[in-house]
């Protein structure tokens, strides 16, 4: 019954991971061509910082639901060890809904932030001149599909845990 919502939302959070590894690749691209310019030439590039920083939330935020749901996030496990089947069970239901109930908030306040920017045009005052739109609407998309991935972790035949996307 779940396996197609749980097949579309894993391939959704992995398609966000391989763009956080290429983004990765371009920022330290970018970051050597910056310090190579300002040290080498005494030219530094007045977009570079804030690309970087835009791009750094991107690896910060949008991968996190691929982590999730190759359950490689920090967890303290030392209590749970301890417990059975059922109290595991429990636990994992609990972390599920909470995560979920934090990520909504987080997705709806990233919303209306996104859309208030969107609507009045908002841009970082800079040279580059970003509308603030685009990084705001990481907030959303990334901690929904993060919200997602720990609905859809607790209805998972096989818990994922230590060793990561071998148990899924």
């Amino acid at each position: 019954m779940l396996a197609v919502p749980i097949r579309i939302v894993d391939q959704f959070s992995r398609f966000l991971q391989i763009i956080g590894q290429v983004i990765l690749a371009s920022m330290v691209l970018t970051i050597t061509y910056d310090a190579t310019m300002r040290y080498a030439f005494a030219s530094p590039t007045s977009w570079s910082l804030e690309v970087n920083s835009f791009l750094l939330v991107y690896v910060a935020i949008m991968t996190a639901a691929d982590v999730e749901r190759r359950g490689e996030h920090i967890g303290i496990t030392f209590l749970t060890e301890g417990f059975g089947e059922a109290g595991r069970r429990a636990v994992a239901v609990l972390v599920g809904l909470t995560g979920a109930a934090f990520c909504g908030i987080l997705t709806w306040r990233g919303y209306l932030m996104a859309h208030d920017a969107w609507s009045y045009g908002e841009r970082v005052s800079s040279a580059f001149g970003t509308p603030m739109w685009i990084p705001y609407a990481m907030l959303p998309i990334g901690f929904g599909a993060l919200g997602l991935q720990f609905l859809l972790n607790m209805f998972r035949e096989q818990p994922v845990g230590v060793g990561g996307a071998d148990h899924v």
